[in-house]
């Protein structure tokens, strides 16, 4: 009973940690070419010049590079980017900082083409290379920059009789945006506009050092309200599959950050994903926001306007900043103890000022709950190896009589006061805050950047000298050694090879969950020897 207990509890570690890390590599697929036609017919209907667009988008193409050279040459100095790129970049491109950020837009689109983040590790700039931009809309005519201030853009195209206008108005503090698009119909006649689309991606990117992960990280997804349900419901784009609700919020997101349109009056249209190839990576995401036709009287105006929330997914930020954009951010299978345990990290960080101190408190905390429950296990485990030679015979002597061997042996159990599965209960209930922990401390942008002692400059990272994962390992060894053991030889060998198989599980899992993981190791061992001596 306790062999198979404990190869399913370190197997569905295994199966659980890999599903999450390896096997969230499953990308949306392409959708259809008559499905994307149908999807936005905007860019079949709407006016425009093959050879204006492939001009625009050289220029946006050398806007972008001139821009990732100025922020090469100093990412803190945001209007470094028209004096190091030179007049063209000036013609090109116009930038704004609003609290740790900087927006940076190629004017001729009318589109974010850079969005420069001061992370606590690096800046990072978030919108990928390629691409026409985000919020960029497929309406006919090439945009102007008419007005700017300190936290306000306006961009005026003029096709024909139709002017379009796009503001952008920042939040201060990095919190929920602006953006309105508002089209004019100048002429005395009725005019018929197109379908169109807001668009964003292709792709999010991320801090540099999750670039290789954000491929598998990188998501395309929205929210509806559900009846009966509190909180909105999260749901991936796997492709353009149908959907009768209306989104609360949509937007592209990954490990660290999120860019999503929330509290549209557009949102009665579902959003489409397409995938594109951004550099080496296939199947890319880009979302779209489908709009539809409308008819426009001589002089009538029309306007679309939207929130939008381009940052950290923070998790008490965006619980702040309302419209459920907190289910961006993952808690796993165990999300009520990952939020309750992530919330206790957060006040435990304010009493001491280190995540790392944090960890260690809240480690300590749980194995005083579970302190009870080892005790219990510890007997236990003492009783059933005192009790395996007798189990044994009962065994052998009714092997051909099944029921009765199973009846002598809980009589067995009865007579000592024991159960098989006392010595794993403190094991099995440590499981799902393990669990919650792991999906915690993986997603945390607090955690992102904060240091804990000497080599450790980041919690969210792994250990770059395997310091902590080998000492828990030794020390797990060490408990191991003095535990009670048993004379089952394939479950001596499992529990024997348990802490080699967590040491190498461990070495690059975030060192703030191998702190986590080695406080409850020297906990255990030093229970271990008080158990030992007491029971002695």
């Amino acid at each position: 009973m306790q062999k198979n207990l404990i190869l399913a509890v370190v197997l569905s570690s295994l199966v659980y940690i890999g599903w999450y890390s390896f096997m969230e590599k499953k990308l949306p697929k392409p959708v259809p070419a008559d499905q994307q036609q149908a999807a936005a017919p905007a860019a079949q209907q709407a006016p425009a010049a093959p050879a204006a667009a492939e001009s625009a988008d050289a220029l946006m193409a050398e806007a972008q590079a001139l821009l990732r050279e100025a922020n090469a040459l100093d990412a803190s100095a945001p209007e470094k980017t028209a004096r190091h790129a030179g007049t063209a970049a000036e013609k090109l491109i116009t930038s704004v900082e609003a609290g740790k950020a900087r927006y940076s837009f190629f004017i001729p689109n009318a589109s974010l083409a850079s969005v420069v983040y001061q992370g606590p590790v690096a800046p990072a700039e978030l919108i990928p290379v390629t691409g026409n931009g985000f919020f960029y809309t497929t309406l006919p005519g090439e945009f102007k920059l008419t007005s700017k201030t300190a936290s306000r853009l306006e961009f005026t195209s003029n096709q024909g009789p139709l002017r379009v206008t796009k503001r952008y108005t920042f939040s201060p503090d990095n919190g929920l945006n602006t953006l309105e698009i508002e089209a004019v119909n100048t002429s005395a006649r009725r005019l018929t506009l197109a379908p169109w689309e807001l668009r964003l991606g292709p792709g999010l990117d991320t801090v540099a050092s999750e670039m290789k992960e954000n491929k598998r990280e990188l998501k395309a997804a929205y929210t509806y309200s559900e009846a009966g349900r509190k909180h909105p419901v999260f749901k991936e784009i796997e492709d353009d599959e149908p959907s009768a609700h209306d989104w609360v919020w949509t937007g592209l997101n990954n490990r660290y950050f999120l860019a999503a349109l929330t509290d549209a009056n557009f949102n009665t249209t579902r959003p489409v994903r397409r995938d594109e190839t951004v550099g080496d990576n296939k199947e890319v995401p880009l979302l779209a926001v489908p709009m539809l036709s409308a008819e426009l009287a001589p002089g009538e105006r029309r306007t679309w306007s939207s929130k939008f929330y381009i940052g950290p997914k923070d998790y008490v930020r965006l619980q702040a900043l309302g419209s459920g954009l907190d289910r961006a951010v993952d808690f796993g299978f165990f999300a009520p103890i990952a939020k309750l345990a992530n919330s206790a990290l957060a006040y435990f960080y304010k009493v001491t000022g280190n995540y790392g101190a944090a960890i260690i408190i809240l480690s300590v905390l749980i194995q005083l709950m579970l302190t009870p429950l080892s005790f219990k296990s510890f007997k236990a485990m003492a009783v059933m190896k005192k009790i395996q030679p007798e189990m044994q015979a009962i065994q052998k002597q009714y092997k051909s009589d099944p029921q009765r061997m199973n009846k002598e042996i809980m009589e067995l159990y009865k007579r000592h006061g024991t159960n098989p599965l006392g010595g794993c209960l403190p094991m099995l209930l440590q499981i799902p805050v393990f669990f919650a922990l792991f999906t915690a401390l993986k997603n945390s942008w607090s955690l992102h950047g904060a240091p804990f002692v000497f080599w450790i400059k980041d919690l969210s990272a792994k250990d770059p000298f395997y310091v902590l994962p080998l000492v828990m390992g030794g020390i797990m060894f060490l408990q191991q050694h003095l535990s009670p053991q048993t004379t089952d030889p394939a479950q001596a060998t499992m529990m024997k090879w348990m802490p080699v198989i967590f040491t190498f599980m461990f070495l690059t899992f975030p060192s703030g969950l191998v702190l986590y993981w080695l406080v409850n190791s020297v906990w255990g061992f030093a229970q271990t020897m008080y158990l030992q001596k007491k029971m002695a």
